[in-house]
């Protein structure tokens, strides 16, 4: 039940802002945000299973996240890991364009998924459970494990929550993460009736806690106008509002 906030061209100096939270089982073997040693040049988590990631920075603006679709597993498992999605495209040259409409040929390979990929002219989206990519208008964007900004609760209130961040002439970090641990149930949509674990259940709310399965990290990424570009992430005990924290940042060359 991950959560990505997006706002692209929303703010004088930050062109790209980026909130997420990383939903997981406690139990898989993941790396806190950082420098790849096998794979220069990029920077984010990493799951020791797959080798793949959910949210990843490279040189030049460049940046993908991915969410899991939320669906019945299939009877027979695809061969590729969706977090290979994000450290292909920051591996390679293609622009988002390109990378998307190369990835759209090959969906059936991976389970179901929504992808944003970006560099410091364009941010594009694909979903393997629809058709055709999009390159994405200037606004403020959400996705949980569904399509973007499919108005479940949890993705509604974060869309709102990082409005009203960026009023701000500067950037608050702090307000930011606040956002991302909020635990409140969120208020319902017009149209969305109180029923299910979307709305009422323990994963509703946009930070999460269970038993096994809950928020591992909560990573805010975003560009400035000058050119560098900052990922800032806290990863958090098993169950847990204890938090380390790292910080990592392409310069403004």
């Amino acid at each position: 039940m991950c959560l990505i906030l997006m706002a692209w061209q929303q703010h004088r100096d930050y062109p790209l802002v980026l909130a997420a939270n990383r939903d997981e089982y406690y139990c898989r073997p993941t790396t806190p945000a950082g420098p790849w040693q096998d794979q220069p040049g990029i920077i984010g988590g990493r799951d020791l299973l797959q080798g793949g990631s959910w949210l990843a920075m490279g040189p030049n603006g460049r940046f993908a996240a991915v969410t899991n679709f939320r669906e019945p597993p299939p009877a027979v498992e695809p061969p590729r890991s969706r977090g290979r999605l994000v450290s292909d495209f920051l591996q390679g040259v293609s622009d988002p364009a390109e990378y998307l409409a190369a990835v759209e040929q090959q969906g059936h390979l991976y389970r179901g998924f929504s992808l944003l990929v970006g560099d410091r002219s364009t941010v594009g989206y694909l979903s393997n459970r629809v058709r055709g990519y999009r390159l994405l208008e200037p606004g403020l964007y959400g996705v949980s494990n569904a399509l973007l900004d499919a108005p479940w609760p949890k993705v509604v209130a974060g869309k709102a929550g990082l409005a009203m961040q960026l009023t701000s002439s500067t950037l608050d970090s702090t307000g930011l993460f606040e956002l991302l641990t909020d635990e409140s149930l969120p208020e319902l949509p017009a149209g969305i009736s109180a029923n299910g674990d979307l709305v009422a259940g323990p994963q509703a709310p946009i930070f999460i806690r269970t038993a096994e399965y809950g928020t591992r990290c909560s990573t805010l990424l975003w560009t400035e106008r000058a050119g560098g570009m900052t990922l800032l992430e806290r990863s958090f005990e098993s169950g847990s509002r204890q938090w380390s924290e790292v910080c990592h940042r392409f310069g403004d060359s």
